[in-house]
């Protein structure tokens, strides 16, 4: 037998409860706490770190003795907390040469790795690309440069660096230098499936940051040539000095030799504030409308439209990389060649208000 409907009174009862459930679930949702930061030990001293997105890619060395672990590079995606190693047998070996640097550069765009080894004895140095993805492991060499002469002065020859990545895009410098230890041609290239050249010249060294838009070279004369992706030279920005830049959207930062960071309108050029740091700051990076930077124990987050802290925190290590992206804030913390600790801290714990992208 079919049921009566509900009296009026029941269903606007029922009604009433509903909407008190959706709102007081919004409130408890708009009151959760923040996620947590995360910590990864490795099992040896870290050399190189970068991150984009909610990727982070790093290298470890080698260990010692005949039985110790090699150098490995590998990614870690902290949205899912898994941890892939892109590299191989080839780079297992790069810390084996006395003069060479090991994995001297690592970057990462999307899910794209690429670093660059550099291995030398005393007469002779050599730097190999390697590239791999996330999805497919499986590293192999992309180029290679060789030059020769003595390590410790002048060598002639090739030589790669300047890798950068974000996005989809990656590049990287490739210059020679002849028997006095100048530049005599140097270009500015794109990883792809292969090198592809962007930009000649000398003031095309060296590349130190993109947004996957734009890069910033930081050249031997201080300045800093903002370059689009296809290689058109769009401006020149003429800081006091330069240390080190970092390039995101609207900003480009510089740190100068005279503890101050300069902020630039990227489209512009035009210098808009500037500020004092604590000395010894490094390792700069920008996103979200933010700057983070090193200063020995320390990491600093300041905004960049008014240079005022907005997150700070003080490890029991040295701070060996800082990098900063919407996702979040990373860095490395190292003692020594003791095995390090790479900490990610959400950017809803770094900046409570959503990140401007």
């Amino acid at each position: 037998m079919r049921q009566p409907p509900p009296p009026r009174a029941a269903l606007a009862f029922a009604l009433a409860m509903l909407v008190l459930a959706v709102l007081t679930g919004s409130a408890a949702a708009r009151q959760a706490p923040p996620p947590k930061p995360k910590a990864k030990s490795t099992p040896g001293r870290i050399e190189a770190l970068t991150m984009d997105g909610s990727r982070i890619a790093y290298d470890v060395a080698a260990g010692a003795g005949p039985k110790a672990r090699c150098n490995a590079v590998f990614v870690w995606n902290v949205a899912r907390n898994t941890t892939t190693r892109v590299s191989s047998r080839q780079t297992c070996g790069a810390d084996s040469t006395s003069t060479g640097a090991g994995v001297r550069e690592l970057a990462l765009a999307g899910g794209r790795v690429a670093w660059i080894v550099n291995q030398g004895g005393n007469s002779e140095s050599g730097d190999y690309l390697y590239v791999s993805t996330v999805a497919r492991p499986g590293e192999h060499v992309l180029a290679s440069a060789f030059r020769t002469g003595d390590t410790s002065g002048v060598l002639t020859g090739n030589w790669l660096g300047g890798l950068v990545g974000a996005g989809s895009f990656l590049a990287l410098d490739h210059w020679a230098t002849d028997s006095h230890g100048a530049v005599s041609t140097a270009r500015l290239r794109r990883i792809g499936p292969k090198l592809a050249d962007l930009a000649e010249g000398a003031e095309t060294m060296t590349a130190r940051s993109t947004d996957g838009k734009q890069v910033a070279v930081l050249r031997a004369d201080g300045s800093v040539g903002l370059y689009s992706t296809r290689g058109a030279l769009l401006r020149t920005v003429a800081p006091s000095s330069a240390v080190e830049v970092a390039l995101r959207r609207d900003y480009l930062a510089v740190l100068t030799s005279t503890r101050t960071l300069e902020v630039f309108n990227s489209h512009s050029g035009r210098r808009l504030r500037s500020w004092h740091v604590a000395a010894g700051a490094t390792h700069l990076d920008l996103a979200a409308g933010l700057a983070a930077y090193a200063t020995g124990r320390r990491v600093h987050v300041v905004r960049l439209s008014t240079g005022k802290s907005v997150f700070g925190a003080r490890a029991n290590a040295t701070v060996s990389a800082v990098q900063l992206e919407p996702a979040g804030l990373a860095y490395a913390l190292q003692r020594g060649d003791r095995p390090g600790t790479i900490v990610f801290v959400p950017m809803a714990r770094v900046l409570p208000r959503p990140p401007r992208r």
